[in-house]
């Protein structure tokens, strides 16, 4: 199925986004206190998202989840962070699942299944 040019647009526009923040803007950006570490792996049925989360409790935490997007804040006192994921294949935010051990939060979002084509 072939996608349409704004949908084409959209994605290189998201991903030269992501390009700057993380080439030019991240690097001037005051340390964190605490750690913001974050691991995507992607498999063919899901996206694994392995967070440090440092310092910060689990009731520190706030996980959102939505069709294409995942943001991970943690806020205690005066620290916190946010990190936002954006996936290019849209999760089934209803089977969305996570554990916390050793300060690293692991979320798992199984990718939802594509319809075929008529």
């Amino acid at each position: 199925m072939a996608r349409s040019f704004s949908s084409i647009v959209a994605d290189f526009e998201r991903d030269f986004d992501e390009l700057f923040d993380q080439l030019l803007i991240g690097r001037w950006r005051a340390p964190a206190a605490e750690s913001e570490l974050a691991m995507v792996l992607e498999r063919q049925d899901v996206y694994e998202v392995r967070v440090c989360t440092g310092n910060f409790k689990p009731s520190d935490l706030e996980v959102v989840a939505s069709e294409k997007r995942l943001t991970v804040r943690a806020r205690h006192g005066q620290n916190s962070w946010e990190r936002t994921l954006d996936f290019a294949e849209a999760v089934d935010i209803e089977k969305v699942n996570a554990r916390w051990a050793d300060r690293v939060l692991t979320i798992i979002l199984p990718k939802k299944e594509k319809q075929p084509s008529k």
